[in-house]
Formats: structure tokens, C-alpha cells, sequence
């Protein structure tokens, strides 16, 4: 169908700059299916039936399947230390373990081994009708001579890998090795024999490599060995050359130097302290030796008892010259036993000053004293720290020396272990049992897969169909394609039309038959949808061209066979019907056939009319129902020729004489794609009805149609859609033949 809208999804349009409304491609999809389903339906039903009948050939197939665990940091429980791996390498690991169970090699060593050659039960695969069939063209097209045992070992390790189905199950350490057989005791012999020999190999592997790596490591282990105990030794002599001690408290000569900084520390804060007190003790004024703060006086005893003494005879002192004055005998002598306390206080002060200049002396001494030898252990001690420069570069060498020899024995001693005790990195989570249903084929999966293959194939066949089928079919189309509207959608007539009934047509009279025909079914049926369209179609075409005088209307169609003469009959008959003095012209002049069918047996027609040999009163028939008169193409038994007729002066002759006395003119036309009539002739037209029928002719081929017609697109009036399938209709989002508009339904024709 071609890209255009249909009227009902006009109507559902949004206007521009809105939203479109959700959902509005399901009506046309709903169409779609409307129109296509019998294609979809018979597709799935198609493929349905070769689903059964594979369900029904197709031999049973029968999955054993076995699971084999490969964990690396749980193989071995003799392992010394645990190996350290990421996911990234376990992940690896198992996918190399799949390629090595898939591989060519371990089926071709299961072959051997469980001698499959000659097994019948493995060599009755693929015996079948089908299996066969390809087995003898083989032979046929092989050029290679009868097979050799090697060529037939290939041949059974070939096929027995096509049976092998292995997997990692997600992301987990456990690999799936399944065997499909039509035996599935067979298939759970071959899944068990590969993951038996698997694990054999893996560990015949070990066990070789482990051979190789010990022996090589046993003679790694005594170099090493050697090696380090040279290192070592090369360290001590270096110590007992140097004179370098070490302690369980660090360096010798590093516990000295902190020692005596300590005592020198030590002796520094002692002499501060003399210094100190010397310096207080010698600040004291000899005039207040009593009153003078002096904390170390006071931490003397002597000095303490005496200053109390003095401190109480000067209050006696004061007391007596107060009541009996200073001249008093009490007063003198207590200002004489002052005098003596204070000279006892001097002295003692005296010694005390001495006592600490003596401490002051020794802390100086001692001071001096410690600096020299920590000067001299300080030189000592850069001397012992440049040789330790070599001796931590001989001890690092040691160090590394020792640190490769135990690592190399450590592991010499794992390889041993596991030449003694190989264990694989694999191993059987569940042996392969005989299945007892078969795996293949699946009924409700291949009948579902038949289903959705069947209605993917029907859509596409449908939607190819949809895509090559650019046939006119819905009035929004027409309009699409030629940019004039469709005046009515006319029903396919079926043969029950034609009848005896009624009088034959009479050449002596001139009078057209009435027996039922589709020329007329307008009149014979006039409730019928075709007649209610084709009184619809007239009505348009008087709103259309409302003109003074008589109105001449042409039917046209793009090449014969369409339906022209048919819709030109009828439309004459409504006109007559409604009351219209009406002329149906027959100017078909090669085809004639209105003319064979209403008036066989003219003697008269549009011809001689043009010629000017005969008036129109004596050529025209009338129909004795309607009153419609008919105008035959030209005599019966003469051969009109239309390029003299179609000449300007008898073509004006013509029309001049068919639009006297008549209100409508009807002109059946010949084709517009068969001749150059028809675009002659439209020139002449007041209207013009192109006639097409449903379905047949595409947008594009009818728009070169109608650039065919020149300058006659203007009087185009419609185009009318001919035996229109009206059970289909629906499918295009039609709901039923075009409908006249309200002002037009109130006139009357």
C-alpha cells in the first residue's frame, strides 16, 4: 500500500506542535493484521506441520551428562602454603581445562583407548535414512580409495567430538561434559570415559613435570647452598677483621657512645647546678644576712637555729628599750648576743659558699673529663660505621643468598611430594548415569520454535506483500496520490445482476432494453449500496460544476476493463432517475461498448453526427422507464474512425449538438493509457470522472495518467473507486462507501 493516511487516522491526527496520542500506531497495526493474517496463519500452519513431521522422524537422542570440579588452592592437602590466585587466573584456568576436555587429542585417546573403532553401538550413529543418503554421496565424490584405519580412527574421533558438548557452568569452577547419543547407555560410557582419561592425563602430566622440576632442583638446592654458606662466612671475617661487635642491645660501639652521653648529659646537669648555688650563696648582702631570702640557708640546720635565735633577741631587744630604753642593761646585752648570732650566721655562710666551690670544681672536672672520651669514642665510631658500610652490603648478599635457598628447598620438597603423591586440580563432582528421557527432540520446544519461525516468516512474507502492494484502495490514498477527491467507493457486482427479465432492446423503435443488467443496476436495484453510492457520485458532480446550460461529463479509466462504461451507464440513469433530461453519449469509438450492449443494431451514432449526415433526433434511444436517451458510438455495421471524427470542426459540431436540449450529457470515454482520445476529447468536457478499480493501478501509474490528460486536470471532478471489495474495506481503516457531504444531501437532483 503506498504511505498515505487513511481517514480515520486523519481524524486522529494531532495538531502541529502537540504531542502525538499514545498507542497511535495500534489501529493501523490492528489493519495491518486484518488484511495479512491469512498469509501470518498459513505460514505458522506450514511450519507447525514440518515441526510435527520432524517430531516424527527425528531419532530420539538421549544426554549423559558428568561434572567435573577444577579448584587449584584445594587440590593437594600436602601443599606447604597455599596458593594465592585471583579470579581473573582461576577463571582462565578453567576455561583452558574446557579447551583441553573439547580438544582433538583427548577424543582421539578415548577412541584408542576404549577401542570405539570397533564398538557397533558407536558405529550404529548416524546409520539413518538421512545419515545414509550423505554417507553414500561421500563415497561417490571421494576420490581417496577405500579408508585406511587411520583414516577411519579420524573419522570415529571426528564424529565422537561432534557428540561432546562442554561448558563452564556461569562463572563457577565446574565444567559440564555432556555426550547426546541415540543410546544413552552409551552416552553415559563415553561421558565417564572422557573425564576418566582426562583426569589420567592430568595426572600423568604432573607427575612428569614434577619429575623434571625435582631433579633440576636438587641440583639448584646444593649451588644455593653452597652459595650461602660463603656469603656467610665472607660476613664474619669482615667482623673479625674490623673489630665490629655486635650485642644482643645492637652495636658495641653504639651502646658506649650512648652511654657516656648519658653520663655526660648527666654531669653537665650537675655542673649547672653548683654553678647555681655558688652563684645564689655569694649574690647574699653581709648587711642582711638575717633578712636575706636564701633557700639553701634555710635547708641548712645551723644557719635555721641560729636566725631564730637572732630573730628572738632582737624581740627582746625591742621589748626592753621600749620600757626601759636602749640604755637599759637587758637592751645592751641582747643587741651584744645579736651582734655575736649574726657573726655565727656569717661564717657559717662562709663555710658553706667554700663547701660549693669545692662541688663546683669537681662537676667541672668531671664534665671535661666526659667530653674528651665521648670525643674520642665518637671518632671510634665513624671509623666502625664506614666499615659497616661493606659489612651490610656482605650481609645483604648473605641474606639473599639464604632467602633463594629456602625458597628452592621449600619448594624441591613440594615437588618431591608431588612426585610421590601427584594430585590433579580436578576431579569428579558427579559421575554419568544413562538418562531416562530422551533430550532431543523437545515436542513443546520445537513446536514452539515452529510457531515462531512460522509467524516471523508469515510477517515478513506479509510485510513484503504489504510493501508490493501500492494498489489505490481508501479515499485518503486517491487523495494522496492525484490531489483530488474520491467521489465514491462502488461495490464489485456480482453475475446475480443479469436477468431475462424485461423487454430486449427494439432498433425499429429505438427503445434501449430493460431487462436487469449492471449497465442500469441503479434503476433495477435502487436501494442497493452501489445505487445509493452512484446517486451520491451524481449528486457531487452537480455541486461541483454548477454551470448555466447543459453540463457534459466525461468517464474515463486508465485502460480498459476498468469499469468506465459501467459507472457512465449508471450515473446517466441517476440523473434520468432524479429528473434530469439526460443524454448517455457512446464515444468509445473503437471499443463501442455501450454501444453493443444498449443499441446493437444502430443505424446511427456520434459519428454520423460529426460527420453532419444525420441529426440527432434520428440516431438517439430512449429508455421507456427513465426517459434516458442513448447516443450511440456510430452505425453497427460501420467502422467509425476517430482521428477524422476527433477533427476540431467535427469534434465542435458534436458538442454543440449533444448540449442542445439535454441538462446532463454522460460521454463514456476510451481509455486514457490506450489512446490519445480521451485527452482530446477532455478538452471538450465540462467534467471529468476517472474511473479506477480498487486495488489495481498504483499512485504513481495513475498520476501519469493523469499528466497524460494535459490541461483537463482542472475540470477533473473525482475519481471514483470501482468494484470495491466491500467485505475488505474495514481492513484499510474504511468503514464503508464515501459519504456525500450534509449540504449536499439536501438538494435535490
Amino acid at each position: 500500500m503506498m504511505n498515505v493516511q487513511n481517514p480515520t487516522e486523519m481524524l486522529a491526527a494531532s495538531p502541529q506542535g502537540q504531542d502525538a496520542p499514545p498507542f497511535r500506531w495500534l489501529p493501523g497495526m490492528l489493519r495491518f493484521l486484518r488484511r495479512r493474517w491469512p498469509t501470518i496463519i498459513g505460514s505458522a500452519v506450514v511450519t507447525l506441520g514440518l515441526a510435527v513431521l520432524y517430531l516424527l522422524v527425528a531419532t530420539p537422542q538421549f544426554t549423559a551428562t558428568t561434572a567435573l570440579l577444577v579448584d587449584v588452592r584445594q587440590s593437594n592437602p600436602f601443599r606447604l602454603q597455599p596458593l594465592v590466585t585471583d579470579a581473573q587466573s582461576e577463571s582462565a584456568l578453567v576455561e583452558s581445562q574446557v579447551e583441553v576436555i573439547r580438544s582433538e587429542g583427548l577424543a582421539r585417546a578415548v577412541v584408542q583407548q576404549k577401542d570405539l573403532l570397533h564398538d557397533a553401538d558407536f558405529n550404529a550413529i548416524g546409520k539413518g535414512i538421512i545419515g545414509g543418503v550423505v554417507s553414500f554421496v561421500a563415497d561417490l565424490v571421494s576420490s581417496d580409495g577405500p579408508p585406511d584405519e587411520e583414516r577411519l580412527r579420524s573419522l570415529a574421533v571426528e564424529k565422537l567430538m561432534k557428540l561432546i558438548s562442554v561448558r563452564r557452568i556461569g562463572l563457577t569452577a565446574v565444567i559440564e561434559v555432556a555426550v547426546r547419543t541415540p543410546d544413552g547407555a552409551l552416552s553415559a560410557r563415553l561421558a565417564n570415559a572422557l573425564a576418566e582419561h582426562y583426569l589420567q592425563r592430568q595426572v600423568a602430566a604432573l607427575a612428569d613435570v614434577s619429575s623434571v622440576a625435582s631433579a633440576w632442583m636438587q641440583k639448584r638446592v646444593g649451588e644455593l647452598r653452597d652459595e650461602a654458606i660463603a656469603a656467610d662466612r665472607q660476613v664474619q671475617d669482615y667482623r673479625a677483621s674490623h673489630n665490629i661487635l655486635d650485642t644482643d642491645k645492637g652495636q658495641f660501639n653504639a651502646q658506649q657512645l650512648g652511654d657516656f652521653s648519658l653520663q655526660l648529659t648527666a654531669a653537665r646537669a650537675r655542673l649547672a647546678d653548683a654553678q647555681a648555688k655558688f652563684d645564689r650563696i655569694n649574690v647574699i648582702s653581709p648587711d642582711r644576712l638575717v633578712d636575706a631570702p636564701m633557700a639553701e640557708a634555710i635547708e641548712n640546720t645551723v644557719i635555721v637555729a641560729l636566725r631564730k635565735q637572732y630573730l628572738d633577741a632582737r624581740r627582746r631587744e625591742s621589748e626592753w628599750s621600749a620600757r626601759y630604753g636602749s640604755g637599759h642593761t637587758a637592751a645592751v646585752n641582747a643587741r651584744i648576743e645579736m651582734a655575736e648570732l649574726q657573726k655565727s650566721i656569717r661564717n657559717e655562710l662562709a663555710r658553706i659558699s667554700e663547701t660549693y666551690r669545692s662541688e663546683l670544681e669537681v662537676a667541672k672536672a668531671n664534665e671535661a673529663e666526659l667530653s674528651r672520651q665521648l670525643a674520642v669514642l665518637a671518632g671510634a665510631a665513624a671509623e666502625v660505621n664506614s666499615d659497616r658500610i661493606m659489612l651490610r652490603a656482605l650481609q645483604s648478599a648473605a641474606d639473599s643468598y639464604k632467602s633463594i635457598y629456602e625458597n628452592f628447598l621449600q619448594r624441591y620438597t613440594q615437588a618431591v611430594q608431588d612426585q610421590s603423591f601427584p594430585i590433579t586440580e580436578a576431579r569428579v563432582m558427579s559421575p554419568a548415569v544413562p538418562p531416562l528421557r530422551k533430550s532431543w527432540p523437545k515436542a513443546v520446544l520445537v513446536l514452539g520454535l515452529g510457531l515462531v519461525i512460522g509467524l516471523m516468516l508469515g510477517g515478513g512474507l506479509a510485510i513484503l506483500r504489504e510493501l508490493l502492494d501500492q494498489g489505490l484502495r481508501t479515499p485518503a490514498q486517491i487523495k494522496a496520490a492525484t490531489g483530488h477527491e474520491c467521489l465514491g467507493m462502488l461495490p464489485r457486482l456480482s453475475a446475480s445482476v443479469q436477468s431475462l427479465d424485461g423487454q430486449p432492446a427494439d432498433p425499429g423503435l429505438r427503445r434501449l432494453p430493460t431487462r436487469a443488467s449492471a449497465l442500469r443496476h441503479v434503476i433495477d436495484r435502487p436501494a442497493s449500496a452501489f445505487a445509493e453510492t452512484m446517486r451520491g457520485i451524481a449528486l457531487r458532480t452537480v455541486w461541483r460544476r454548477r454551470t448555466p446550460g447543459g453540463q457534459v461529463i466525461g468517464c474515463v479509466a486508465p485502460r480498459s476493463g476498468e469499469g468506465a462504461s459501467t459507472v457512465a451507464a449508471n450515473l446517466a440513469y441517476a440523473f434520468a432517475d432524479a429528473g434530469y433530461n439526460t443524454l448517455l453519449v457512446d464515444l468509445d469509438l473503437r471499443g463501442a461498448s455501450l454501444s453493443r450492449a444498449l443499441a446493437p443494431q444502430s443505424t446511427g451514432g456520434a459519428a454520423e453526427i460529426a460527420e453532419g449526415t444525420m441529426p440527432l433526433e434520428q440516431v438517439v434511444w430512449r429508455d421507456p422507464q427513465t426517459g434516458l436517451h442513448f447516443l450511440p458510438a456510430a452505425a453497427s455495421k460501420s467502422a467509425a474512425q476517430p482521428a477524422r471524427i476527433l477533427a476540431p470542426l467535427r469534434a465542435d459540431r458534436l458538442m454543440a449538438a449533444l448540449r442542445t436540449g439535454y441538462d446532463r450529457v454522460v460521454l463514456d470515454l476510451p481509455a486514457a493509457g490506450s489512446a490519445a482520445d480521451a485527452s482530446v476529447l477532455a478538452e471538450l468536457l465540462d467534467g471529468l470522472l476517472l474511473v479506477s478499480s480498487w486495488g489495481d493501478l498504483e499512485g504513481e501509474a495513475l498520476a501519469e495518467i493523469l499528466d497524460g490528460l494535459h490541461g483537463s486536470r482542472d475540470r477533473l471532478l473525482g475519481v471514483v473507486l470501482n468494484r470495491v471489495e466491500m467485505r475488505r474495506l474495514e481492513q484499510y481503516g474504511v468503514t464503508g462507501p464515501a459519504s456525500v457531504p450534509q449540504r449536499e444531501t439536501e438538494a435535490t437532483v
